[in-house]
């Protein structure tokens, strides 16, 4: 068996501590991305974002985080593992900000830099060899080629135009940027460009013999058209146009005009008058008017929709750069496209915005219920002059679609839209378990159970055994209320036998879980053998005894004024509007019980609901906890008086409390105290009476399950140092 790489559950905050308390809407401007899991950064394993996304692209995203969030910290604090790896990348002391300006001038080269640190931190972690740089060349050249031997007839066709691409590259890297010569700088007396020198010398930049022949109608050698073209411009007509028009990290209009002392309008004039020249080039030149029809060439290969890494591998120039501008062909001719639109990695015909808007909702409407065919949603994109090619890309970029099993499904935001998305693929009822195995999206289980739980387009079958409502069914309520429903179609008297028989016939319930429910309360005997609802006397709205009181319960405590008050510790689902569980003595002492009618609560955000199912829980909060500035980590105390949920943010701790003062901190205590006061205040707060000692004390805190106080408590009374 292949041991797994010692990191392997290592995610983003691991090596990032800083993420655990950033500013959640900040982050995910900078980290968000549809293909992955919503929070992606706090627990998700790194392998597993790259398995998606791909490791260069986790280390640029990674990069632009840094940059944008912490650029005045230095980078060994903010990345920590840097130090205990040994890293040799940057050297000791520097900031964010001082890393990415050393790279070179522009953004791209900072995020480049950052990118590079964080990627060798990633191939340290999952023990992936770095070749030396010295035969990097050579060590892609071989394995291209290696490929390229082994590579089926049959391979898809984006497998193919990767390849290509591949191919150029190495071709580029073993030819080396000077292959291409380029002429001394013109100097621009009048401030207008210079007119197009056709003439220009016949050097060819390129290998006659490299790469595939061109498909029809392509040019055979744009990149010498272009290249005599782009030779004949000042410096500052080639810079313009390489760090700006033709990049996807355009320098600003006023770092240009101070990098040439103009103006930012005369460098927008510039770049008017650049646009100008390509225009008239193409349509008075020999050259250009061929480079013309190789644009349309490509759009007519591209259809509606295309990748930019399909115009790379459309010819082996598209890969290469033209020297003067230091930009690869590929990426000029896509955004020279007639009607197209660069957006992101796509290259697209017409309105994109449209195109976009409009797809999603023909495809959500195909397939938002039931998943589409893929022979259909080929034909659905055809409508579009979308290629099969690329629809399964486009459609996860348009709007969270996914290809599984020969199927398109919509792969919503929330954990219930694609635990949704998982059943009606399927198209049978399915376990807990079975679900979250297939959603492998790092959601925590528990998490997610609670939002099926309270998703009304879940049907529970069994006791695991969960479906579709709009599926049909009996629904499993749960051994009490099955057994509610039994005697209620009884006509309100049942046999305990035949209860007990008819549920465990239906469910995965053994008749003896039924006879022991039956016992307890709830239910009253009414003759030798028979029984009843025991609230059908009257006292249905006597309140609910759980098995621990409010005062009996984990993170319960109460005030001088005598009200309890539950602590919860916000967390991203709360954030996001989910639902939580509670804890039945609390929700008992607000009036719920099982299977009745949701206790309606206001706030001063809105409202919200307990309800109690097959647990008590809580509706959304999220309103109330923006209401009062809580982010992930806060402790919030919640409390209702008169139907009104009332709630309190902890203040963060100030440095280095003591594990006493930690203690009751955690009952909603924020004042310094000794040991001896700890004890006095918590006990109070947990509503024992005055003068308890210490070991008393944290028997009560075991008993409720106040783990995380009891061992505060505990450090405080020994005076034992914890060990860091």
């Amino acid at each position: 068996m292949t041991a797994s790489a010692p990191y392997a559950s290592t995610s983003l905050a691991d090596l990032l501590p800083a993420v655990r308390y950033a500013d959640p809407q900040l982050l995910a401007a900078r980290l968000e991305d549809v293909r992955l899991p919503l929070g992606w950064w706090h627990a998700t394993p790194l392998m597993e974002i790259e398995r998606v996304i791909g490791a260069e692209a986790l280390s640029h995203q990674v990069a632009q985080a840094l940059r944008a969030l912490w650029p005045h910290a230095e980078l060994g604090d903010v990345i920590p593992v840097l130090r205990l790896l040994g890293t040799p990348v940057v050297e000791p002391g520097k900031t964010v900000a001082q890393v990415a300006r050393e790279a070179g001038p522009g953004v791209v080269d900072g995020d480049r830099v950052l990118a590079g640190v964080f990627g060798s931190i990633l191939d340290r972690l999952h023990q992936r060899g770095i070749p030396e740089a010295a035969d990097e060349g050579t060590r892609v050249r071989d394995a291209v080629s290696v490929i390229a031997r082994w590579l089926p007839a049959d391979a898809p066709a984006e497998v193919r135009a990767a390849l290509a691409v591949l191919q150029g590259l190495a071709e580029w890297s073993e030819d080396g940027p000077s292959s291409v010569s380029t002429p001394e700088p013109v100097e621009d007396q009048t401030g207008e460009l210079p007119a197009p020198r056709e003439a220009f010398e016949e050097h060819d930049p390129v290998d006659d013999d490299a790469g595939p022949p061109p498909a029809a109608g392509l040019m055979a050698e744009p990149l010498a058209a272009l290249t005599r073209l782009v030779a004949g411009w000042d410096e500052r007509a080639q810079v313009i146009a390489g760090q700006r028009m033709f990049t996807g990290e355009p320098v600003t209009l006023q770092d240009l005009g101070e990098r040439f002392s103009v103006s930012r309008e005369r460098v927008r004039q510039l770049e008017r008058a650049i646009a100008d020249s390509l225009t008239q080039w193409m349509v008075a030149a020999e050259d250009g008017r061929a480079f013309a029809g190789h644009l349309a060439a490509v759009a007519e290969e591209l259809g509606t929709v295309g990748r930019l890494a399909e115009v790379h591998a459309l010819h082996s120039d598209h890969a290469r750069p033209v020297a003067a501008l230091g930009v690869p062909l590929g990426d000029i001719v896509a955004r020279l496209l007639p009607g197209g639109t660069l957006v992101g990695t796509w290259v697209v015909q017409g309105d994109a915005a449209s195109l976009r808007a409009v797809m999603q909702e023909d495809l959500l409407a195909a397939c938002g219920d039931t998943p589409l065919a893929w022979d259909d949603a080929v034909a659905l994109g055809l409508r579009y002059g979308v290629r099969g090619e690329v629809l399964a890309d486009w459609a996860a970029e348009i709007g969270r679609f996914q290809v599984r099993d020969g199927r398109l499904l919509y792969w919503g935001r929330t954990v219930n839209d694609r635990a949704a998305a998982v059943l009606a693929l399927r198209g049978a009822p399915m376990s807990m378990e079975d679900i979250h195995e297939e959603l492998a999206d790092g959601t925590v289980i528990s998490s997610m159970r609670n939002q099926i739980w309270t998703d009304e387009r879940f049907l529970r079958l069994d006791r695991n055994l969960y479906g579709l409502r709009v599926w049909g069914g009996e629904e499993y309520l749960g051994i009490r209320e099955m057994i509610a429903r039994e005697i209620a179609n009884a006509g309100g008297e049942a046999e305990v036998a035949a209860i007990a028989e008819a549920i465990s016939t239906r469910f995965d319930v053994s008749a003896a879980s039924v006879r022991t429910n039956l016992g307890g309360p709830g239910f009253a005997r009414t003759r030798r053998g028979w029984v009843r609802v025991a609230d059908q006397t009257g006292d249905q709205d006597a309140p609910y005894l759980p098995r621990n009181d409010v005062a009996g319960t984990r993170r319960c405590f109460v005030g001088f004024d005598g009200r309890w008050w539950y602590r919860v510790e916000v967390t991203a689902d709360h954030l996001r509007g989910s639902g939580s569980p509670v804890p039945a003595g609390w929700a008992a002492h607000l009036g719920s019980a099982p299977q009745r009618e949701p206790v309606q609560l206001r706030h001063e955000a809105g409202e919200t609901s307990l309800t109690w199912r097959a647990q008590p829980t809580l509706g959304s909060v999220k309103p109330l906890l923006e209401h009062i500035g809580a982010t992930i980590g806060d402790q919030v105390f919640f409390n209702v008086t008169d139907g009104k949920l009332n709630a309190l943010r902890l203040p963060a701790p100030t440095a280095g409390p003591g594990p006493e003062t930690e203690a009751v901190r955690l009952t909603g205590w924020t004042a310094a105290v000794t040991p001896a006061e700890a004890v006095e205040v918590i006990a109070r707060r947990i509503g024992m009476e005055p003068g308890q000692d210490g070991a008393a004390l944290l028997e009560r805190l075991a008993e409720r399950g106040d783990k995380d106080i009891g061992e505060l408590l505990e450090q405080a009374l020994s005076g034992a140092i914890p060990q860091v």
